[in-house]
């Protein structure tokens, strides 16, 4: 499948904008609002605020101009475009970063962890319009990220007040791919040293509309409360956060006789943050913050098979309350010129209590069901330590980074069926590094290089819990050792007034791969580390002013990525599951009348064909290449409001991707912000 037809989507661009603009004049618009903006700040990539054009990691940063041209569906939606990052949709929207699972992604919100102990991997638990931006750190980042960043680190910043001392946002849509509406209202404001944010969001979507028919179920209902309140005195600030977030959403599975439910996914968050900016002559800021979140989460399997001559039915339930609590502290130095540091502490502790159940009944009969109950408290403490220190040379900029982990766990109390079981443990504690090198070029172009390692310790189901769901059981082993990656990239990065380029080729070699193995015993396995993965490829984004006079930009954002699976029993396969293209390419400009503006985006969407095999070689699940054109627009109406569409899927293709449910069929978004 030829990824990128860049003459057939010219001709589709012109037809669909006749069509949905009808006779406007198109503005040219200075590639300083391009797709990619390599001039924005992050702290993600390096954790010194660092524009993107000078990172030697692969950062890409989502401002609120990129999420406003988007319907807020969802924050994974936001994401899709990134090169590298593809959302999985299975119930619950996760984030994958370059062929990793979302179990081996970070997702932070203001730098706080999101933690997850489940085997999907951890969701987005925040609405879309609470987020100014977004930064996205691609590849093993744990020198500065922490734990779970093999893959990467999805870090969400989130809305503070206004510049004035009211203001009133609202926004209210459908979304037509799985039919139903988000609606959200916000008052925020600054008045004197204090400023403020109250925040409501609230959507319900129905089941997932293909080209096949409706998937039933798969719909989700989401309610997001936001309270922010700050104060400033002279070089200081102090903050305080709450969130209150409900979550539920029914899983497709295709088959009536194999139901997932997850009735709750809800999240309580409390956190408090000081701010001292140029405190000392080389100290730019100090940052100490504190937070403790609670996720009570439940989740319902119900599966019947044939089981000889008469049907068994397994009903799996888990109801859990996953505590979190932490405090980080971060100081950023400076000693001499061209030289700035960046030192921080973190502890965390992460404790998990479940209550699972069983009930298998046989039809017809066979005397009682059977029932079995097990309770689990188990927990894990991590002590941290970092530092990256930065210098400047004549043209080269090079970076090097340390951070020191320890870490504990324990089952502190551990049942099944009543009766106690042998409580265990597990501890870690390793130096984990990192280098970069950026060098500048003439005419406003750099090349970058950088070295660095990724972490993901054992979750607690992995390491202590008994698990029973789709007829399976998965017994934890708490001999686990922590998952580790060593990264090695290259690229370059071009910011001119006509060209936007942002491209990097990397190697990723993983160690002690988490897999469930079977024991021997019918329909059932141990996690065990026995995989080893290569992983290599390249990234690209990139826009191009032509200099037409319409004002018309082609952009591309892509992604080739191989994975490489070494099994224990010394079987490798390039087919894990992960396609080798993804990508999106398109037009796209602003527009204006006499009265009104906006933006339009015409563009593909592409993914090639992937095979899933398992140890022994056999095909798990495959399948095919696809490609959707999709249109993207706003109109401003006046200074105050925009109106934002999407059309998606606008040939109504079928689709799918591994271990996902069916794409949406052609479908049509549209929202209304105003703010006052």
């Amino acid at each position: 499948m030829r990824i990128f037809c860049t003459t057939f989507l010219q001709g589709a661009s012109a037809t669909l904008l006749l069509t949905v603009l009808g006779p406007v004049q198109l503005a040219a618009q200075s590639l300083d609002d391009d797709l990619f903006p390599l001039g924005a700040i992050n702290v993600t990539g390096s954790g010194l605020p660092t524009e993107v054009m000078d990172s030697s990691s692969s950062v890409t940063v989502v401002d609120q101009e990129d999420i406003r041209r988007v319907p807020p569906s969802s924050v994974a939606q936001v994401l899709q475009d990134v090169p590298g990052v593809s959302v999985t949709e299975s119930g619950i929207e996760r984030i994958r970063i370059r062929g990793e699972s979302s179990q081996r992604v970070a997702i932070l919100i203001d730098g706080q962890r999101v933690s997850d102990h489940t085997t999907y991997g951890t969701p987005i638990l925040i609405s879309p319009t609470e987020i100014e931006r977004i930064e996205v750190v691609r590849g093993p980042s744990s020198v500065v990220s922490g734990n779970r960043a093999i893959g990467g680190v999805v870090n969400i910043i989130t809305k503070r007040g206004a510049d004035k001392p009211v203001e009133v946002t609202t926004s209210a849509g459908y979304i037509g791919s799985n039919p139903g509406y988000r609606a959200t209202a916000s008052v925020a404001g600054t008045v004197e040293n204090f400023d403020y944010r109250l925040s409501m969001s609230k959507s319900d979507l129905g089941d997932r509309e293909t080209p096949n028919g409706t998937l039933v179920p798969s719909g989700s209902e989401d309610r997001d409360l936001h309270a922010f309140v700050g104060y400033r005195f002279n070089d200081h600030y102090v903050g305080f956060r709450a969130q209150d977030y409900d979550l539920s959403a029914e899983v497709y599975t295709g088959d009536p006789a194999f139901k997932i439910d997850l009735p709750k996914r809800d999240l309580r968050k409390y956190s408090a943050f000081y701010e001292g900016a140029d405190l000392t002559p080389w100290m730019s800021l100090l940052k100490i913050d504190v937070y403790r979140q609670t996720i009570d989460r439940e989740f319902r399997n119900d599966i019947t098979f044939a089981a000889g001559p008469s049907d068994m039915n397994v009903l799996s339930t888990s109801d859990d309350i996953q505590t979190t609590g932490g405090v980080r502290a971060i100081a950023n130095l400076k000693f001499a010129p061209g030289h700035r540091t960046v030192i921080g502490f973190e502890y965390e502790d992460d404790r998990l209590q479940t209550d699972k159940g069983s009930t298998t009944s046989m039809t017809p009969p066979f005397g009682p069901p059977s029932v079995s109950t097990s309770y689990a408290d188990a927990s894990i403490r991590t002590t941290s330590g970092f530092a990256q220190h930065e210098a400047t040379f004549g043209n080269f900029i090079g970076t090097l980074g340390l951070r020191y982990y320890n870490v504990d766990s324990d089952l502190d109390a551990y049942t099944v069926d009543g009766l106690g079981q042998p409580l265990q443990g597990n501890s870690d504690d390793r130096f984990l590094g990192s280098a970069g090198l950026v060098y500048t070029l003439p005419n406003d172009a750099i090349l970058r290089a950088n070295i660095s390692q990724g972490y993901t310790y054992p979750s607690l189901s992995e390491l202590y819990l008994t698990s029973t769901g789709g007829g399976g059981t998965v017994i934890g082993n708490p001999n686990l050792k922590p998952e580790t990656a060593t990264n090695f990239e290259i690229g370059g990065r071009i910011d001119r007034s006509n060209l936007v380029l942002d491209a990097a080729v990397f190697y990723t070699r993983s160690q002690d791969y988490i897999a469930a193995i079977a024991t021997g015993a019918p329909r059932t396995s141990r996690y065990e580390n026995v995989n080893n993965v290569d992983s290599w490829g390249f990234e690209l984004a990139a826009e191009f002013d032509p200099g037409w006079q319409s004002g018309i930009r082609p952009y591309i954002s892509a992604s080739n990525v191989t994975r490489e699976f070494n099994y224990a029993n010394g079987y490798s396969t390039k087919d894990s599951g992960v396609p080798e293209w993804t990508g999106v390419t398109g037009l796209r400009a602003d527009w204006a009348t006499a009265s009104l503006g906006g933006t339009w985006d015409v563009f593909l969407r592409m993914e090639s064909e992937a095979t899933q095999r398992d140890d022994t070689g056999a095909i798990v699940e495959q399948t095919g290449g696809w490609g959707t054109l999709n249109f993207r627009g706003t109109v401003d109406l006046g200074s105050n409001a925009v109106l934002s569409l999407e059309v998606g899927n606008i040939f109504d293709k079928a689709y799918r991707n591994i271990d996902q449910i069916d794409g949406a069929g052609r479908y049509a978004s549209v929202f209304l912000t105003a703010t006052f």
